[in-house]
Order: structure tokens, then C-alpha cells, then sequence
């Protein structure tokens, strides 16, 4: 099973509430207080998803290619010319 916080939601637990959020914002009922919480709840939650879809991403591509996957990690770029061990000049 993947690792996480103690006490973080995961990703589809995430999603769902989001989409509850989404219901209630929509509601004609709902106090700009209120309103105001939920967006505030859905933007964290929507980092929170980001972020486990970007390490997701970094697993995946770790798995594909590791080379290019340690590259992308220490933030250069694959193909960047001046990351390669090898130069004619």
C-alpha cells in the first residue's frame, strides 16, 4: 500500500469531498461564510490531489526510464545539452 500522512486523505476519499464540496457551493442555501470555508477546504484538497498525482507521475516515470525520471527529479531537463556528461566543446 502507498505511504501517507497520518491522517491525510487519499486521493479518491480527496476527490469525493471535492465533489461534495462542489454540490454544496452550488447550493442556493449556502451562507458566503460557509461558502467561503469550502473553497478555502477545496483548494487544499485540490493541492493535496496535485501533489499525489505528481509523485504518481514521478513513480511511473521512475519505473518507465529511471535515467530520465533522476534527471527530471534534480530539475533538469532530459534532452538539455548542458547536463550531458559528454561535450564537444
Amino acid at each position: 500500500m502507498a505511504k501517507q500522512r497520518k491522517n491525510s486523505p487519499g486521493f479518491e476519499e480527496s476527490v469525493a469531498r471535492l465533489e461534495e464540496i462542489i454540490r454544496l457551493t452550488e447550493a442556493p442555501v449556502t451562507e458566503l461564510e460557509d461558502m467561503i470555508a469550502l473553497v478555502e477546504e477545496g483548494n487544499k484538497l485540490i493541492r493535496h490531489c496535485r501533489g499525489i498525482l505528481h509523485n504518481a507521475e514521478l513513480r511511473i516515470q521512475t519505473l518507465s526510464n529511471p535515467e530520465t525520471a533522476q534527471e527530471e527529479q534534480d530539475g533538469a531537463e532530459p534532452d538539455d545539452p548542458d547536463t550531458n556528461e559528454f561535450s564537444l566543446t
